[in-house]
């Protein structure tokens, strides 16, 4: 993931601030240039692409003119986007999550496998190494066995009711949004002899907003590997990232796990393990940012004729299972389905 793969030309659906941030990471890195530039606003493509590259285009002059197509718009939008460009045999990188549930990401990625075409879901932050290191440490069994993992995901949204955040019908939420960090971390983390583990059970709780969207959720999850997990999300709360995991003679945490030096753009990463009070510290510095490591890694796919990529990165049937854990914590915790 780290050697530069081919420069390829970037179609870009959507242009609010995480497709800036992408932009920014393909065109101050050695991972391509912008081409087709797809908004529902034309006066908001030409400002993306003022500031970026690219041109404006409508989603059909995109996939046709372009070598990969990343899709930032609202949940709800990925699926038709993403399956479209497939059919054509263009690659997707899709932002996270890759659907609203999981029979449409199963359609995505059903779509990626008829085509032989690559597919990633954006979860940008497998990109860095520091979650290969943590994993390298606990196979190790520096914290003895692995036992219990929380994982906290929260920030303050000040956003109006028809934002995505809080609009029911653009998959607002929590859950939706943010939910599959700490989900996905933790099934990262709780089988390590295999890709991913799978939930095994799952309760839960959320509070609402007056939207109906959930704004806060967390749920107690109880892994295939008999490794048990306790996740919080939040839309409406102070920031907050952390990971702990708790083994059986200490435990390893992730200051700064989803956001490397808590920053979009950081690129050093920290493990740190306790045992009985004293703290052993791991540094894991990155060639470059997570979101240019995303668009090495398609790069590399494309290169090597393969259509999902490798572990730690999340593959295709780990999005179903995010998707489909999801789902059931969304439905545990009385939130509208999407």
């Amino acid at each position: 993931m780290s050697t530069p793969g081919p420069s390829l030309r970037w179609g870009i659906v959507g242009t609010g601030g995480i497709a800036r941030v992408f932009a920014h990471a393909i065109t101050q890195s050695d991972t391509g240039t912008i081409g087709p530039v797809c908004s529902r606003s034309l006066t908001s493509a030409e400002a993306f692409c003022s500031a970026h590259g690219g041109m404006p285009a409508s989603v059909d002059e995109a996939i046709t003119n372009c070598d990969a197509l990343y899709i930032a718009t609202p949940h709800t939008e990925h699926r038709s986007c993403a399956v479209a460009a497939l059919a054509q045999g263009v690659a997707v990188l899709c932002e996270k999550p890759m659907t609203t549930n999981e029979e449409d990401t199963r359609a995505v990625v059903t779509a990626a496998r008829h085509s032989s075409t690559p597919l990633i879901e954006g979860w940008m932050y497998r990109c860095h190494p520091q979650i290969a290191g943590a994993q390298d440490i606990l196979r190790r069994g520096e914290i003895g066995t692995v036992e219990h993992i929380e994982a906290t995901f929260t920030f303050e949204s000040d956003v109006p009711p028809d934002h995505r955040l809080r609009n029911p019908a653009l998959g607002g939420g929590a859950i939706l949004d943010i939910g599959g960090y700490p989900m996905s971390i933790a099934m990262a983390l709780a089988r390590l002899e295999r890709a991913f583990a799978r939930v095994h059970t799952l309760d839960a709780q959320a509070s609402f907003d007056t939207t109906g969207v959930d704004a806060s959720a967390s749920a107690d999850v109880m892994f295939e590997s008999g490794v048990s997990a306790r996740l919080h999300v939040s839309i409406c709360e102070p920031p907050c990232m952390h990971v702990i995991v708790r083994g059986s003679e200490g435990s390893l945490s992730l200051p700064a796990p989803f956001l490397p030096e808590s920053q979009r753009l950081g690129l050093q990463g920290r493990v740190e393990i306790d045992r009985s009070g004293e703290i052993e510290s791991h540094l894991f510095e990155a060639p470059a940012d997570c979101f240019s490591l995303e668009a090495r890694a398609m790069g590399g796919l494309i290169q090597q004729g393969i259509i999902e990529p490798p572990a730690p990165m999340v593959g295709h049937d780990e999005s179903i299972a995010i998707a489909s854990a999801l789902d059931l914590w969304r439905t545990k915790a009385g939130a509208q389905q999407t």
